[in-house]
Protein backbone atom coordinates (compact mmCIF):
# COMPACT_ATOMS: atom_id res chain seq x y z
CA UNK A 1 0.00 0.00 0.00
CA UNK A 2 0.93 3.53 -0.83
CA UNK A 3 2.66 4.74 1.99
CA UNK A 4 0.76 8.34 1.27
CA UNK A 5 -2.31 6.33 2.47
CA UNK A 6 -3.55 7.44 5.38
CA UNK A 7 -6.75 6.25 7.17
CA UNK A 8 -6.99 7.63 10.80
CA UNK A 9 -4.11 10.42 11.31
CA UNK A 10 -5.38 12.92 8.64
CA UNK A 11 -7.40 16.02 9.78
CA UNK A 12 -11.17 17.06 9.15
CA UNK A 13 -12.14 19.13 5.95
CA UNK A 14 -15.57 20.51 6.28
CA UNK A 15 -17.88 22.87 3.91
CA UNK A 16 -19.22 25.70 5.69
CA UNK A 17 -22.40 27.84 4.12
CA UNK A 18 -20.16 30.71 3.35
CA UNK A 19 -20.67 34.40 1.12
CA UNK A 20 -18.64 34.13 -1.60
CA UNK A 21 -19.16 37.49 -2.99
CA UNK A 22 -19.28 38.54 -0.38
CA UNK A 23 -15.79 37.30 1.16
CA UNK A 24 -14.17 38.71 -2.38
CA UNK A 25 -14.38 42.03 -1.20
CA UNK A 26 -13.86 41.33 2.69
CA UNK A 27 -10.83 40.16 1.59
CA UNK A 28 -9.91 42.80 -0.94
CA UNK A 29 -10.66 45.87 2.09
CA UNK A 30 -8.51 43.66 4.72
CA UNK A 31 -5.50 43.41 2.58
CA UNK A 32 -5.71 47.32 1.29
CA UNK A 33 -6.48 48.09 5.10
CA UNK A 34 -3.48 45.83 6.35
CA UNK A 35 -1.20 47.55 3.92
CA UNK A 36 -2.32 51.13 4.85
CA UNK A 37 -5.55 52.10 3.33
CA UNK A 38 -7.50 51.61 6.22
CA UNK A 39 -10.47 53.83 3.92
CA UNK A 40 -11.54 50.63 1.97
CA UNK A 41 -12.79 48.52 5.02
CA UNK A 42 -14.60 51.31 6.73
CA UNK A 43 -16.31 52.05 3.12
CA UNK A 44 -17.00 48.69 3.26
CA UNK A 45 -18.91 48.25 6.51
CA UNK A 46 -19.93 51.34 6.72
CA UNK A 47 -21.71 50.37 2.92
CA UNK A 48 -23.02 47.14 4.14
CA UNK A 49 -25.57 47.18 7.19
CA UNK A 50 -25.86 43.71 7.22
CA UNK A 51 -21.74 43.38 8.07
CA UNK A 52 -21.92 46.26 10.59
CA UNK A 53 -24.16 44.22 12.63
CA UNK A 54 -22.92 40.64 11.98
CA UNK A 55 -19.91 42.27 13.70
CA UNK A 56 -21.52 44.50 16.27
CA UNK A 57 -23.35 41.25 16.92
CA UNK A 58 -19.81 39.69 17.65
CA UNK A 59 -18.29 42.65 20.23
CA UNK A 60 -16.77 44.23 18.08
CA UNK A 61 -17.52 47.77 18.88
CA UNK A 62 -15.77 49.78 16.47
CA UNK A 63 -16.50 47.28 13.10
CA UNK A 64 -15.96 50.49 10.40
CA UNK A 65 -12.14 51.28 12.36
CA UNK A 66 -9.60 48.10 10.91
CA UNK A 67 -7.48 49.06 13.39
CA UNK A 68 -9.79 49.04 16.36
CA UNK A 69 -10.46 45.02 15.50
CA UNK A 70 -8.22 42.99 16.81
CA UNK A 71 -8.73 39.62 15.51
CA UNK A 72 -6.63 37.79 12.92
CA UNK A 73 -7.71 37.84 8.88
CA UNK A 74 -8.45 34.24 9.04
CA UNK A 75 -11.49 34.92 12.01
CA UNK A 76 -12.25 37.86 10.08
CA UNK A 77 -12.83 36.69 7.11
CA UNK A 78 -14.67 33.33 8.33
CA UNK A 79 -17.08 35.64 10.53
CA UNK A 80 -18.14 38.04 8.15
CA UNK A 81 -19.06 35.78 5.84
CA UNK A 82 -20.23 32.17 7.12
CA UNK A 83 -24.15 31.94 6.36
CA UNK A 84 -26.27 31.65 9.63
CA UNK A 85 -29.87 30.43 10.12
CA UNK A 86 -32.50 32.02 11.79
CA UNK A 87 -30.88 31.27 15.05
CA UNK A 88 -27.57 32.65 14.50
CA UNK A 89 -26.07 29.29 13.42
CA UNK A 90 -24.40 28.22 10.46
CA UNK A 91 -26.17 26.40 7.52
CA UNK A 92 -25.16 22.47 7.28
CA UNK A 93 -24.57 21.43 4.07
CA UNK A 94 -25.63 18.56 2.95
CA UNK A 95 -26.02 15.17 5.16
CA UNK A 96 -23.94 13.94 7.79
CA UNK A 97 -22.84 10.95 6.43
CA UNK A 98 -21.50 12.55 3.17
CA UNK A 99 -19.73 15.51 5.25
CA UNK A 100 -17.77 12.73 7.10
CA UNK A 101 -16.74 10.78 4.21
CA UNK A 102 -15.73 14.15 2.33
CA UNK A 103 -14.30 15.41 5.09
CA UNK A 104 -11.66 12.78 5.98
CA UNK A 105 -10.42 10.98 2.90
CA UNK A 106 -8.47 7.72 3.54
CA UNK A 107 -4.98 9.08 1.20
CA UNK A 108 -2.53 11.76 1.62
CA UNK A 109 -3.15 14.61 3.82
CA UNK A 110 -7.09 13.56 4.07
CA UNK A 111 -8.50 15.46 1.43
CA UNK A 112 -10.75 14.40 -0.92
CA UNK A 113 -10.63 17.60 -3.19
CA UNK A 114 -6.86 17.50 -2.86
CA UNK A 115 -7.14 13.60 -4.30
CA UNK A 116 -10.02 14.85 -6.57
CA UNK A 117 -7.74 17.66 -8.28
CA UNK A 118 -4.62 14.96 -8.62
CA UNK A 119 -6.12 12.59 -10.23
CA UNK A 120 -8.72 14.16 -12.54
CA UNK A 121 -7.81 13.85 -15.85
CA UNK A 122 -10.21 15.48 -19.21
CA UNK A 123 -12.03 13.31 -21.45
CA UNK A 124 -10.07 13.19 -23.94
CA UNK A 125 -12.62 11.08 -26.07
CA UNK A 126 -14.54 14.55 -25.92
CA UNK A 127 -12.03 16.54 -28.19
CA UNK A 128 -14.00 19.71 -28.97
CA UNK A 129 -13.50 23.11 -27.56
CA UNK A 130 -16.60 22.87 -25.53
CA UNK A 131 -15.44 19.85 -23.52
CA UNK A 132 -11.78 21.62 -22.81
CA UNK A 133 -13.20 24.88 -21.88
CA UNK A 134 -16.08 22.90 -19.31
CA UNK A 135 -12.60 20.76 -17.81
CA UNK A 136 -11.03 24.17 -17.46
CA UNK A 137 -14.13 25.64 -15.87
CA UNK A 138 -13.83 22.81 -13.06
CA UNK A 139 -10.16 23.17 -12.38
CA UNK A 140 -10.68 26.50 -11.89
CA UNK A 141 -13.36 26.39 -9.80
CA UNK A 142 -12.07 23.14 -7.28
CA UNK A 143 -8.65 25.81 -7.57
CA UNK A 144 -10.91 28.36 -6.16
CA UNK A 145 -12.50 26.23 -3.39
CA UNK A 146 -8.81 24.35 -2.29
CA UNK A 147 -6.58 27.47 -2.39
CA UNK A 148 -7.97 30.81 -3.07
CA UNK A 149 -7.05 31.83 0.83
CA UNK A 150 -3.72 30.46 0.46
CA UNK A 151 -2.21 31.20 -2.49
CA UNK A 152 0.57 33.32 -2.64
CA UNK A 153 0.51 34.34 -6.56
CA UNK A 154 -2.85 36.00 -6.00
CA UNK A 155 -1.81 37.60 -2.51
CA UNK A 156 -4.40 36.20 -0.09
CA UNK A 157 -1.59 34.30 2.31
CA UNK A 158 -3.10 36.12 5.78
CA UNK A 159 -6.19 33.72 5.84
CA UNK A 160 -5.27 30.47 5.63
CA UNK A 161 -4.07 30.38 9.61
CA UNK A 162 -5.71 31.92 12.51
CA UNK A 163 -6.31 31.95 15.87
CA UNK A 164 -7.93 28.89 17.91
CA UNK A 165 -7.18 26.48 15.14
CA UNK A 166 -8.97 28.59 12.48
CA UNK A 167 -7.98 26.75 8.83
CA UNK A 168 -9.46 28.71 5.93
CA UNK A 169 -8.19 27.34 2.60
CA UNK A 170 -10.31 29.07 -0.04
CA UNK A 171 -13.87 29.40 -1.38
CA UNK A 172 -16.46 29.46 -4.24
CA UNK A 173 -20.03 31.82 -4.72
CA UNK A 174 -23.03 30.78 -5.32
CA UNK A 175 -22.71 31.58 -8.81
CA UNK A 176 -19.57 29.20 -8.54
CA UNK A 177 -21.73 26.73 -6.87
CA UNK A 178 -24.07 26.39 -10.18
CA UNK A 179 -21.33 26.31 -12.50
CA UNK A 180 -19.43 23.78 -10.82
CA UNK A 181 -22.29 21.48 -9.86
CA UNK A 182 -23.13 21.48 -13.88
CA UNK A 183 -20.00 20.89 -15.33
CA UNK A 184 -19.26 18.14 -12.81
CA UNK A 185 -21.99 16.10 -13.99
CA UNK A 186 -20.96 16.15 -17.33
CA UNK A 187 -18.41 14.39 -19.36
CA UNK A 188 -15.72 16.16 -19.63
CA UNK A 189 -13.83 14.72 -16.76
CA UNK A 190 -12.11 11.21 -16.33
CA UNK A 191 -10.30 9.34 -13.45
CA UNK A 192 -6.28 9.09 -14.04
CA UNK A 193 -4.98 5.54 -14.66
CA UNK A 194 -2.68 5.88 -12.46
CA UNK A 195 -4.91 6.83 -9.45
CA UNK A 196 -3.90 4.23 -6.25
CA UNK A 197 -7.66 4.14 -4.81
CA UNK A 198 -9.81 2.28 -7.44
CA UNK A 199 -12.60 4.42 -8.06
CA UNK A 200 -11.67 6.70 -5.30
CA UNK A 201 -11.83 10.17 -8.06
CA UNK A 202 -15.43 8.52 -8.46
CA UNK A 203 -16.70 8.58 -5.08
CA UNK A 204 -15.41 11.64 -4.04
CA UNK A 205 -17.14 13.65 -7.67
CA UNK A 206 -20.42 11.50 -6.03
CA UNK A 207 -19.88 13.16 -2.41
CA UNK A 208 -18.92 16.69 -3.74
CA UNK A 209 -22.10 16.51 -6.34
CA UNK A 210 -24.18 15.69 -3.65
CA UNK A 211 -22.91 18.64 -1.39
CA UNK A 212 -22.93 21.36 -3.98
CA UNK A 213 -26.51 20.48 -4.79
CA UNK A 214 -27.23 21.44 -0.79
CA UNK A 215 -25.32 24.27 -0.76
CA UNK A 216 -27.27 25.42 -4.40
CA UNK A 217 -30.56 24.62 -2.60
CA UNK A 218 -30.14 26.39 0.09
CA UNK A 219 -28.73 29.43 -2.57
CA UNK A 220 -25.31 30.15 -0.74
CA UNK A 221 -21.50 29.47 -1.66
CA UNK A 222 -19.24 27.14 0.26
CA UNK A 223 -15.69 27.74 1.89
CA UNK A 224 -13.34 25.19 3.07
CA UNK A 225 -11.73 24.97 6.19
CA UNK A 226 -9.36 22.48 8.03
CA UNK A 227 -9.79 21.12 11.48
CA UNK A 228 -6.82 19.48 13.20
Amino acid sequence: MDERIQATTSPFFTLDAFDGDLAIMVMEAIEKASSGEEKAWTELVEGNADLRERLTSQGIAKPESFTAIRWDAANLLFTCCVQLDRDGRPYTVGDRLTRERFGRFPYGDGSALGYLLEFMRPNRSITDHDGQSIYDQILEELNNLAVRCTEERRGHTNFERGFGGMSLLGFITAEGIQLLRKNLSSRAWTASYEEPLDGGVADVAKHLLTLLKGAERRGVGIALRIHR
